[in-house]
């Protein structure tokens, strides 16, 4: 699959949130491109604001379309109210639907960009 650029995925946050899917963790583009090893991979990292955790979305290498997500390790416990596990909750599940959606567009990327150059799309299990 050819490199998804920072700004390419920016627009997919947009579309994202344009669709009203959530956008509670204020995720954001990251450019990976200054490292040539990455030239398939694509990140985008989100803040949790009520735990303080950054989360990556991520792509890995290779054919596959699947996101996912990596939530950044804690130093210390974190004791919070009823409310604040709510409004968690809610920044988690924008989260997860964020990486449902970039898993979605990736396959979507990756038929079309097949359909114009010939290229073998994803195995069914990957889309």
């Amino acid at each position: 699959m050819p490199s998804l650029s920072s700004d390419e995925l920016s627009s997919w946050i947009a579309e994202f949130r344009a669709r009203g899917a959530g956008d509670a963790a204020d995720p954001r583009a990251i450019d990976v491109s200054w490292d040539g090893s990455l030239i398939d991979t694509a990140l985008i990292v989100a803040r949790l604001g009520t735990s303080g955790t950054e989360v990556y979305l991520k792509r890995d290498i290779g054919g596959s379309p699947e996101w996912t997500v990596t939530f950044e390790a804690r130093e210390s416990d974190a004791q919070v109210s009823a409310e604040q596990v709510m409004t968690l909750a809610t920044e988690v599940l924008a989260v997860g639907r964020l990486c449902a959606f970039l898993t979605e567009r990736t396959a979507q990327h990756l038929r079309e960009v097949a359909a114009r150059t010939g290229a073998p799309t994803p195995a069914a299990s990957d889309t």
